[in-house]
């Protein structure tokens, strides 16, 4: 290297330390998504190093001109959160969230109406640990939605976002580190719909940055379009006469949605690693039989594995990020496995879903079709 550029090197970097001296970002953790279940609202969650004001602006395009609102921290950690309503269903939307001079953006489309008969999401989990190849991942879920934006919906999150969840520290290095841009941008742009796995700990900073409306514990369930998922909390007692037992069974027999999902962490057949969870075995499968569920997503395992029992599809899906495993395809009920980090996609029309597994380089290691197991059946709460 010339002496010329040697210098005009360290000039930049000398301006570059001095600026962030002067001006120090005052962003902590950049905005991202979540739903709660209204088809017309949306939720946007930050956190800032130090207390400020904030501006959120939203639209239909960049020029945000449908609504702007100031925001105030709520808690004791510099937190805010803005939800925006009266959104029209299947719609794409903008916003920007301004403090200090520093702007971050982002787009989302709204959920669709309810009484859509298709809709498209992201399935997958245990990102912790090794947040270089969840960004590839991420890169992978975002050229997805930009190549067809029916994607550009939800992910579901089967747990274990990071190694110590108890940790703030891990939080910040593993999950939300502006270091990874494509993170940072999917979870700008697709609302994050997580269960909480046991690397989540007590739970606490996990309901802190993802405060959905949990019925009790870190359980509730939502709709979506046509579909309707129940988010299982395995930390919180589910077995005969506990509470969440009883609001799960209550809850499926309730929806009159026409397609039915459950994830949770814990797989109950899985292909090795962790043992299969004996009560999602014992207490969920009869649920999903009598009710008509045909696929529960869990992770746990860090690999893709798919066992089908009676019809029921179960899905593995813990290729995030966390340091992969070596599935053993001889379990009961495996039909395929792969030692690969992934993500799953789902598409649904009226009454068929389809299904892939898919790699960081777009290579699918798996798929699937299945027709709806509840069509012609009338949902207990239907007065028809």
């Amino acid at each position: 290297m010339s002496k010329t550029k040697l210098a005009f090197s360290v000039t930049l970097f000398l301006l570059l330390t001095i600026s962030v001296l002067i001006f120090p970002q005052s962003m902590h953790k950049e905005p991202y998504l979540i739903y709660n279940g209204n088809e017309s609202e949306m939720q946007v969650v930050w956190q800032l190093f130090s207390t400020d004001t904030c501006r959120i602006e939203w639209g239909t395009d960049t020029l945000y001109s449908l609504g702007n609102e100031s925001t105030y921290e709520y808690g004791t950690s510099h937190q805010h959160t803005y939800t925006i309503t009266n959104l029209t269903p299947s719609t794409e939307y903008y916003y920007r969230v301004t403090v200090s001079q520093e702007a971050y953006n982002g787009s989302f489309i709204s959920a669709p109406d309810s009484n859509a008969d298709a809709v498209s999401f992201f399935v997958y989990g245990d990102t912790r640990s090794n947040p270089g190849i969840h960004n590839q991942v991420a890169a992978e879920m975002i050229a997805a939605y930009n190549d067809d934006p029916d994607f550009h919906s939800i992910i579901i999150s089967v747990g274990d976002l990071v190694s110590n969840g108890d940790s703030e520290s891990i939080w910040d290095s593993e999950f939300f580190s502006s270091t990874y841009s494509n993170i940072r941008k999917m979870l700008a742009d697709l609302p994050y719909q997580s269960c909480i796995g046991n690397h989540e700990g007590t739970g606490v900073l996990f309901k802190k940055y993802f405060p959905y409306p949990f019925v009790s514990g870190r359980y509730w369930s939502f709709d979506y379009g046509p579909a309707h998922f129940v988010v299982v909390d395995q930390y919180t007692s589910y077995g005969p006469g506990s509470a969440q037992l009883t609001w799960i069974e209550n809850d499926l027999a309730s929806t009159n949605k026409p397609w039915k999902f459950i994830y949770l962490h814990e797989p109950g057949w899985s292909a090795g690693g962790h043992s299969n969870n004996t009560n999602v075995q014992n207490y969920i499968q009869p649920l999903c039989l009598e009710y008509g569920v045909p696929i529960i997503f869990g992770g746990h395992n860090h690999y893709y594995a798919r066992a089908v029992v009676n019809n029921v599809h179960h899905i593995t899906t813990g290729g995030g990020g966390a340091p992969l495993y070596q599935p053993d395809p001889g379990y009961p009920y495996i039909v395929t496995a792969s030692m690969k980090n992934h993500f799953c996609k789902v598409t649904i029309a009226d009454d068929t879903l389809w299904f892939e597994a898919v790699t960081p380089s777009g290579e699918v290691i798996d798929s699937f079709t299945i027709e709806n197991p509840m069509v012609g059946i009338i949902p207990q709460n239907d007065p028809n």
